[in-house]
């Protein structure tokens, strides 16, 4: 962290704590008291995950994921985690995006480079965009408990290698999400299979992409590959929705696509979930709303009894937010924690939080919303966040910072992991993290 970045972020923490935003005693109408962490064992540290050399290709890294390694062999027990993100060389001279892989033994204070996930499906497109991680906590298809499996946006340049200038990326082409695998608990990776294909990956304007993985099982133990889908907006008058596709052999063959959010009104577009099973057997869902009905991008949350069963897909689901009317807009994550009471805490991070008008409400850049409601019904909390940073309209309409903000609560739910990415320089984001003791009280 540079000492402007420093100062600024402990100025802003100062600021909260001054006008009383979030701290011990804020006891709200979810039932959830917002705290730090255990006074004898706090944990507070922020560091930089990746920063993208001199020259690299905006917006030179972002959209982090996490996951833990339940059956690594980490110090402390789960202490061993795996994450990854957008990483952008240059396209010059004809060289393929990877996902980048990064260790953590320590539960996330600490990182260093591990390995790869390169394109081996034949395409030698490249893995480009959005990635995500998860663990197989049993054995699903051919592989053990403990298999990680990673998934992708595989995306061509339609330029001739050597017309694309340096530090530049290149016209993109179609989209496909990829699946891949590893046994050796992210050290090696294969291909697995492609998930589904779609049109040019640029949103809007006709071009039917594919977006946003997101890994799961269902009740029944099957693979659940939910993603954003802008494919029938010609035919059907969607513009973009979220769907799902399910596999009964571990992600080596895929069901027929089936809808979870989808509105055929030619405006709204739900998108980019994230998915997180509930104590009570249930699973919860977030993901954007961008219309103009959902200031561009209002967070909504969906539940369904077995990950497969979200109920009608023209019903958006249920707004997060505070009695006060602030929401997080886009770029939504979703974990629960057993923190907080007997059916835990339910934490949501965002892009940005702002009121009813799209204004930036206090707490923005700086907390995550919780409920211990597991519905996600009623008034959400806010929570101190394990990371502070300025978000895009502070920083004058800076698109990718804070493009996905994932969460990852330790394993008895005292400390929450948090990355995403921050501003680097005018044109680049860096991958930074922060662990932070919580406390949550119901």
């Amino acid at each position: 962290m540079s000492e402007r970045d420093s100062t600024s972020q402990h100025s802003r923490r100062k600021y909260l704590a001054a006008v009383g935003a979030v701290g011990v005693g804020a006891v709200g109408s979810a039932g959830v008291l917002a705290g730090r962490g255990r006074k004898d064992e706090q944990t507070d540290v922020e560091g930089t995950l990746y920063s993208p050399p001199t020259g690299s290709p905006a917006p030179g890294s972002l959209y982090p994921r996490v996951t833990r390694l339940k059956h690594g062999s980490g110090k402390g027990g789960e202490k061993e985690l795996l994450a990854t993100f957008e990483f952008y060389p240059s396209m010059s001279g004809g060289s393929e995006p990877y996902f980048p892989v990064y260790r953590s033994t320590d539960g996330g204070e600490s990182w260093s480079k591990f390995s790869e996930i390169h394109d081996t499906s034949g395409k030698e497109w490249g893995l480009r965009y959005q990635p995500t991680l998860f663990e197989l906590p049993r054995a699903v298809g051919p592989w053990p408990a403990g298999t990680v499996l990673a998934a992708g946006n595989s995306i061509p340049i339609l330029d001739d290698p050597e017309d694309v200038p340096e530090g530049q990326i290149g016209e993109l082409g179609e989209t496909s999400i990829d699946l891949y695998a590893s046994t050796d608990s992210g050290e090696s990776w294969e291909y697995v299979s492609t998930v589904i294909t779609g049109g040019k990956a640029v949103p809007y304007d006709g071009n039917s992409p594919v977006w946003e993985p997101e890994l799961g099982l269902d009740d029944d133990g099957n693979l659940v590959c939910y993603f954003a889908d802008e494919r029938m907006g010609t035919d059907d008058d969607y513009n973009q929705l979220v769907a799902y596709k399910a596999s009964e052999d571990g992600g080596q063959t895929w069901g027929d696509e089936q809808f979870v959010a989808a509105v055929p009104n030619e405006t709204t577009r739900p998108g980019m979930p994230t998915v997180t099973p509930l104590p009570n057997g249930t699973y919860m869902m977030s993901y954007e709303v961008v219309g103009p009905d959902y200031l561009y991008g209002e967070v909504h949350v969906k539940t369904s009894p077995d990950g497969r069963d979200w109920g009608d897909p023209t019903d958006v689901g249920t707004l997060v937010s505070t009695a006060d009317g602030r929401r997080f807009i886009n770029g939504p994550y979703v974990t629960w924690t057993r923190a907080g009471g007997k059916d835990g805490t339910i934490l949501v991070s965002g892009k940005q939080l702002v009121d009813g008008d799209r204004e930036l409400a206090e707490g923005n850049g700086e907390v995550v919303l919780a409920t211990s409601n597991l519905d996600g019904s009623g008034d959400w909390e806010p929570v101190e966040a394990p990371l502070s940073f300025e978000t895009e309209s502070e920083l004058g309409g800076r698109t990718f910072v804070g493009w996905t903000t994932p969460l990852l609560p330790s394993r008895h739910g005292d400390e929450l992991l948090q990355l995403t990415s921050t501003d680097l320089n005018s044109e680049l984001c860096e991958i930074r993290y922060g662990v932070e003791s919580l406390n949550l009280d119901g």
